[in-house]
């Protein structure tokens, strides 16, 4: 059983007006998926029954802040301030370094922080929200 470790795992990004660029310095992500729940019991019935419903996620990524040219953090970190957003930027959320094992989707970036410290590393927050269905490639 081959065993995917965690430092394989990357982030490609496109706002939705260029092709999808890797995004350099990612040290983390997360996804979040949850499914809605509708009762579906009949009159008279003795056991309550369930239905699956909307599906939606959330998300992180974390990044250490490289400031290489090229690379699809800047246009991550910068999509935070998208008026209006069409919610048409492209995540690629890869499990392992052979680009084949990965979440796609679109969605929103939905906030953007960041920190430094003295004697760290400046590293990078962003949050996203899932809009529509993910692609299960894994």
């Amino acid at each position: 059983m081959a065993i995917v470790r965690g430092e394989e795992g990357s982030v490609s990004f496109d706002n939705g007006s260029g092709s999808v660029t890797a995004v350099a310095g990612t040290t983390s992500w997360s996804l979040d998926m949850t499914k809605d729940v509708y009762e579906t019991t009949a009159h008279g019935a003795t056991a309550r029954t369930f239905g699956g419903g909307l599906k939606s996620a959330t998300g992180t990524i974390e990044l250490q802040y490289t400031a290489t040219s090229g690379d699809g953090a800047a246009e991550l970190l910068a999509d935070v301030n998208t008026s209006e957003d069409a919610a048409d930027a492209s995540f690629n959320l890869f499990l392992d370094t052979s680009g084949t094992k990965k979440y796609s989707f679109n969605g929103i970036v939905t906030g953007a922080g960041a920190a430094s410290t003295v004697g760290e590393l400046t590293t990078q927050s962003v949050n996203f929200q899932v809009s529509g269905p993910i692609t299960f490639a894994i």
